[in-house]
């Protein structure tokens, strides 16, 4: 009999409780882009009435939080601040995306999602890799790209200042003659 009630009672009490699910690999994303950060509860569920948010390990920095129906702002870290938006078209499903705007060098790294129901509350961990649009370019055709107008210059330069060279000397020729 015990065994069955201890049973029933963990039913009764797993009926409550939701996982948290991120991405399974890092978010990558160009510096200055846009960065859409999925999260989820599974089983999905309303979680229309839960608090729902996002913050920075170790410090726990407020990235983005959702209360009570409604964005929670002034708790955001100032970093943050007019850069998020939690888009809650299937937040009714328990899927919540967070975008960053115009993403920074110093927004790279880990991410931690969560939803509270009451005293209940689960997490996942979210990676963002920022990367530079130019990171695949070889150093070697970088300098090359700098270095090739540069030298095109000169040669142009050059070429001009031996064709007014010519065009000096030859109307010296015609004006007084031939010296030699």
């Amino acid at each position: 009999m015990f065994p069955l009630m201890l049973s029933f009672f963990s039913f009764v009490f797993w009926i409550g409780q939701f996982r948290v699910m991120g991405p399974g690999q890092p978010i990558r994303v160009l510096v200055g882009d846009e960065a859409e950060l999925p999260c989820r509860i599974s089983p999905g569920k309303n979680a229309t009435g839960m608090e729902v948010g996002w913050y920075r390990p170790p410090f726990s920095r407020v990235v983005h939080l959702y209360r009570n129906g409604k964005d929670q702002d002034e708790e955001q870290a100032p970093e943050y601040r007019g850069r998020t938006e939690l888009l809650k078209e299937t937040i009714g499903e328990g899927k919540v995306t967070l975008r960053i705007r115009n993403v920074r060098f110093s927004d790279e790294g880990g991410f931690t999602c969560f939803f509270r129901d009451h005293s209940y509350q689960e997490e996942a961990a979210i990676e963002l890799k920022v990367e530079d649009p130019f990171y695949w370019i070889n150093p070697g055709v970088l300098a090359l790209i700098a270095v090739l107008p540069v030298l095109l210059l000169q040669i142009t330069v050059g070429l001009a200042f031996l064709c007014l060279q010519r065009r000096l000397r030859e109307n010296l020729h015609r004006t007084f003659g031939n010296p030699f």
